[in-house]
């Protein structure tokens, strides 16, 4: 039987701040049995957990994240009451509830790539652990790092060769940022799967939200399904498990 992961995507973010423990933690009872997660880097070279590339500081309006200390990042509330956790301690929490993480990495020095690496490895989560980005160089830097750790290359248009990009990448996953396509589930035909497949590739699609869609994505058989709403979609994949 095909085995299906619900990503929430930065956690429960439908229901909870996103990127917070609060929401990973949340996702965890949604349903979800990994949580995408955002990195970048800090003007002290640290991994700030942090989607955007500014983060609004009382008094002092939108401020860059690499313009800050993780320091002073941390300290900063977001919606409700909501601080930015500490990298490790992001990975603490799904070693202890027992997820796995897709770990975007948005931006990167060579610093914070081997930290972020280093984290994973020495917890004894790399088969659990997925590091992909949409800079080719920052994948394939991860790689060169820990060769045992799954990357991925995350794309926009369908129209470049998922078997191209991971041979460039030296990745193998790949993750399928097609959400602004209407029908994103159109481009996955059944010769397209067959030769990411053959390439032995894992796939996680595009956040999805949307009830039809997500139903789709199970009967397609893709494998990590990212979405704001766990709670939905784990419902979904559980209902089709049940019908097989």
């Amino acid at each position: 039987m095909h085995k299906f992961n619900v990503v929430a995507h930065r956690g429960a973010s439908r229901y909870a701040v996103d990127n917070t423990l609060a929401s990973f933690a949340l996702a965890k009872k949604h349903g979800a049995t990994m949580i995408e997660t955002d990195i970048r880097r800090s003007a002290d070279d640290r991994p700030v957990v942090f989607h955007d590339a500014v983060i609004s500081v009382p008094n002092f309006g939108l401020q860059r994240i690499d313009h800050m200390s993780l320091a002073s990042i941390q300290a900063t509330s977001l919606a409700e009451q909501a601080f930015v956790p500490a990298w490790e301690d992001v990975l603490a929490l799904c070693i202890s509830l027992d997820m796995g993480i897709y770990v975007e990495i948005k931006d990167a020095s060579p610093t914070v790539l081997t930290e972020i690496v280093g984290t994973i490895r020495d917890a004894g989560w790399l088969e659990r652990s997925v590091l992909f980005g949409p800079r080719p160089d920052h994948v394939f830097a991860a790689k060169r790092l820990e060769p045992k750790l799954t990357t991925g290359y995350s794309y926009r248009d369908a129209r470049m060769d998922p078997i191209t990009l991971a041979r460039a990448c030296e990745c193998n996953a790949l993750n399928l940022a097609w959400e602004d396509y209407p029908d994103p589930c159109s481009l996955i035909t059944q010769g397209w799967l067959e030769r990411v497949r053959g390439a032995g590739l894992r796939l996680m699609s595009w956040h999805e939200e949307r009830i039809s869609v997500l139903q789709q994505l199970v009967t397609i058989g893709i494998e990590d399904i990212c979405t704001n709403d766990p709670l939905t979609a784990s419902r979904l994949v559980l209902e089709n498990t049940e019908q097989r």
